[in-house]
């Protein structure tokens, strides 16, 4: 959580967050081959973004032979996807591509 500090009924908030707990860093295994994969795509509730990712997921469904597309959004931009959304991706797709408008 971001410190927050009060001062003359405004409220301030230290933008740098917190640190997270060092640990291994890993990449998650790449599929050799997209055919036949359940692609994600998570638009972030900007204006267009679910156009734009449409758009793509059409072009990659055609060129890569996936087997399905699967569209989620985020409720809000500026917060993070909410926990049974990012769930119902874990359970339901292979790949995620997430994307931003304006």
């Amino acid at each position: 959580m971001a410190e927050t500090v009060t001062v003359r009924n405004m409220r301030l908030v230290n933008p740098t967050g917190t640190s997270l707990s060092s640990g291994e860093f890993r990449l998650n295994e790449r599929p050799d081959s997209l055919k036949g994969k359940t692609l994600g795509l998570l638009e972030n509730s900007k204006a267009n973004s679910d156009k734009v990712l449409y758009e793509l997921g059409q072009m990659l469904k055609e060129k890569y032979d996936l087997k399905d597309i699967l569209y989620f959004g985020k409720h809000s931009a500026s917060l993070p996807t909410k926990p049974d959304v990012v769930q119902d991706m874990l359970n339901k797709i292979d790949i995620l591509i997430t994307g931003i408008g304006d």
